[in-house]
């Protein structure tokens, strides 16, 4: 799947992963975003957040990353990206954030095509949904989103 330049993230979508950020409060969530063979983003599947300290970070813990894929693969689908919440900061990719992407052992990324997602709760009245590519370590790229339907 080629990576717009530009997220369509269809409101149910946008709702749902901001009602389990804000749901997780003051702890991270986190999740993966799915999309049907033509790109179009069809769902979110919350995954447990495994982390020891889930107030700082995110893990996903496997089992239930396990049956999230699995929900996927069961619909033909694929994955599009991972969201995960900031529940007091706001949404850019943190070192910590960077670091999840790429396998600690030689940087090469985990999931070279997905689009981070980051939900900012700073002011938990007005959330953000950001989205970014990780192509290597050293890189962040924005990319627009924008809420539709």
């Amino acid at each position: 799947m080629e990576t717009p330049r530009a997220i369509r993230l269809p409101r149910a979508h946008a709702e749902a992963m901001i009602a389990h950020a804000r749901a997780g409060r003051p702890e991270e969530v986190c999740g993966l975003v799915a999309c049907d063979q033509a790109g179009a983003i069809v769902a979110t599947l919350p995954v447990v957040n495994a982390a020891t300290n889930k107030i700082i970070t995110y893990h996903m813990e496997p089992g239930s990353q396990y049956r999230a894929f699995d929900q996927i693969d069961k619909h033909g689908w694929e994955l599009y990206g991972i969201y995960h919440s900031h529940p007091a900061s706001v949404p850019y990719p943190s070192l910590t954030d960077r670091g999840l992407a790429f396998d600690p052992y030689d940087d090469i990324p985990l999931y070279p095509d997905a689009v981070y997602f980051i939900i900012g709760l700073a002011d938990p009245a007005t959330p953000i949904i950001r989205a970014y590519l990780l192509p290597d370590p050293e890189t962040i790229e924005e990319l627009p989103v924008e809420i539709v339907g």
